[in-house]
């Protein structure tokens, strides 16, 4: 893994949410490690979320599945659950009636959500290790955190 300043796919060579290159090697590991068996549906959907630069929904992936490939839904879901459940990837709830994945990298996630058009976008470089320290102190039940996902819901430049 390498890390880049942009996103984009070229060959093998996959760049991820927060910019992190991904070779399709790295990936087969990722899902045998994960306790997965590796298939050919499950490693397809885990490169084209890894590729995607925001969170992407379901019905985003199954459009993007089936220009490669003959894949029904209920698959995809299968694959989803399992991939997050093995802790591959992040599944986000922006209040739109619909989960939103992406690559769980074990890295903090911030984004900002248009209430009005469902505009998301990443903000990466933000530190709010002070609030999360002082939630953890103000915490009866928690001691520590290992990643965290922040959402803040507004209007975009567009809609505002």
């Amino acid at each position: 893994m390498q890390n880049a300043n942009y996103l984009q796919y070229t060959g093998d060579v996959l760049r991820c949410g927060y910019m992190a290159l991904y070779s399709k090697d790295e990936l087969i590991d990722m899902i045998k490690e994960g306790g997965l068996r590796l298939t050919d549906h499950r490693l397809l959907v885990l490169e084209i979320v890894s590729k995607q630069k925001h969170p992407i929904t379901v019905y985003e992936l199954v459009d993007l599945l089936r220009k490669k490939e003959n894949i029904d839904q209920a698959t995809v879901y299968r694959n989803l659950a399992s991939l997050h459940e093995a802790g591959l990837l992040r599944r986000l709830d922006f209040n739109h009636g619909h989960a939103h994945y992406e690559l769980e990298t074990g890295r903090a996630s911030h984004s900002i959500v248009c209430s009005n058009c469902e505009t998301i976008e990443k903000v990466e470089g933000i530190s709010i290790d002070d609030v999360v320290k002082k939630m953890l102190k103000k915490s009866k039940k928690f001691k520590e955190t290992r990643t965290h996902s922040m959402e803040l819901y507004g209007l975009c430049r567009s809609c505002a």
